[in-house]
């Protein structure tokens, strides 16, 4: 679960482990961890005393408070059976188990906690097989009394073999979540367990004395016996070794035996110091996540509440995410409508511009026409205003017309000028008139100026 924190804390007899995680978007973080020696001579209730202090301790250093605290037990501390019942008492598993717990469990069913899973369930012969773990109450009890020593309650707890699987079974395919051995070496005994997609399919805990100087060939024997009950037995066995720094040569003995892949456990991913800490983290993960295998020998009535402040954390920012959403959604459309009506605006304002640019366009077009008109009113030459522009141009201000006529390109013109001589090159050096000349003889008027009739034809 986004933004949940847990502290897992491993009891074994000659140390106390912690591990505490954080999960985010980015996924689950080692926030902090610890190891811390015991004496193993001491009894378990001055145990649990020193422990209580060294939480407290651990709580403090690391400014933290977890939402979720899962403690875990020795495995020896609890009874580990896998028993078969009828698919038919599915529905009332726990109390049938009740009923015939002494069959499985050494001592009396008022003695004990006990919880179970079920790990495998065939259909076809009809039957369940659980994996059951019980420990005595007066055990279980100590481990409980830890929260009025720390102040925060306790929202499980369980045996090491059982958050190991755990922590295994959330590994990815770098260690394998499929069918493999695990072969762990703590303190002074060594833990064997089996895990098969990804449940706790087998494990057993054995004191140094019962391999004397032989572990080599004991460990080679436990694997061949959980190997050898599974169905699919072909091929190599993924076995992963841990806490065997100190004995290389028996993980070397192992490298030449074909029947098992030996791989070592990788702690980059955890970001753990060392495979002492691996159930600590197993334990922690119960707190973020639901995890494969759910033992939980704590009772009911005794286990913290789950904290769900990460959970509604979550859900109100998915929610102000959704707000977001659709604010910057309906922004996003009141904006497109408002730039859209500007648009439609300017549309209809260009349309009238168009329209009165359309209309200069026509009345453009008749004024041509009518030039065109008048240009060729009298002939198909050159057009007339170019002949009155050229005429005007040349013929002096000393001059003026009197009369002008125009009729298949030939020009004439009467008038009076000062010098009548002086019009005919000056007529002539027009491109647009060709023979330019008097067409009668010049005569002189009252006012003293000449009175002269010039012809011109205009060149096409």
């Amino acid at each position: 679960m986004l933004f949940q924190t847990s502290l897992g804390i491993d009891i074994q007899d000659h140390s106390v482990l912690f591990a505490y995680l954080k999960a985010s978007f980015k996924g689950i973080r080692l926030a902090a961890h610890a190891a811390y020696p015991l004496e193993e001579e001491i009894p378990l209730k001055e145990k649990v005393d020193r422990i209580g202090g060294l939480v407290r301790d651990f709580l403090r250093k690391n400014s933290i408070s977890p939402a979720a605290v899962f403690l875990g037990m020795p495995r020896d501390a609890a009874i580990f059976r896998y028993v078969q019942f009828p698919l038919a008492v599915k529905e009332n598993l726990r109390d049938s188990l009740g009923y015939e717990m002494e069959k499985y469990i050494p001592l009396p069913g008022d003695d004990i906690y006990f919880d179970y899973q079920i790990v495998a369930e065939d259909k076809e012969t009809g039957i369940l097989r659980l994996l059951l773990v019980a420990a005595k109450k007066e055990t279980v009890d100590l481990y409980l009394n830890l929260a009025t020593h720390i102040g925060v309650g306790i929202s499980g707890i369980e045996i090491g073999s059982t958050a190991l699987a755990n922590y295994f079974s959330n590994q990815g395919d770098s260690d394998g979540t499929g069918t493999c051995a695990v072969v762990c070496l703590r303190d002074d005994h060594l833990e064997l367990d089996g895990l098969k997609a990804g449940f706790l399919d087998y494990s057993r805990s054995v004191d140094r004395g019962e391999w004397g100087d032989n572990l080599s060939g004991f460990i080679s024997r436990e694997l061949e016996r959980w190997k050898g009950g599974l169905e699919e037995s072909e091929g190599r066995l993924p076995t992963l070794f841990c806490g065997f720094d100190a004995e290389p040569e028996c993980v070397d003995y192992f490298r030449a035996d074909e029947r098992l892949d030996i791989r070592l456990v990788d702690l980059s991913r955890s970001g753990l110091s060392s495979p002492a800490m691996i159930p600590a983290y197993g334990l922690a993960l119960k707190g973020i996540r639901k995890q494969q295998t759910g033992i939980n020998l704590a009772p009911k009535e005794h286990r913290k509440r789950p904290n769900k402040a990460g959970y509604y954390a979550m859900v109100a920012l998915a929610g102000l995410l959704v707000v977001l959403a659709l604010a910057w959604g309906g922004g996003s459309i009141i904006s497109q409508q408002l730039n859209l009506r500007r648009l439609n605006a300017e549309i209809i304002r260009l349309g009238v511009e168009v329209k009165n640019i359309e209309q200069t366009r026509t009345r453009c077009g008749e004024v041509e026409d009518r030039i065109d008109y008048l240009s060729r009113l009298f002939g198909t030459g050159a057009p007339l205003l170019n002949v009155l522009k050229d005429l005007s141009e040349r013929i002096p201000k000393t001059a003026w017309v009197t009369n002008f006529t125009f009729s298949d390109g030939e020009v004439k013109i009467n008038g009076r000028a000062d010098a009548s001589s002086e019009l005919i090159p000056s007529l002539e050096s027009s491109p647009l008139f060709s023979e330019v000349a008097f067409i009668s003889s010049i005569t002189r008027g009252k006012t003293g100026k000449e009175i002269f009739r010039i012809g011109l034809k205009v060149t096409k």
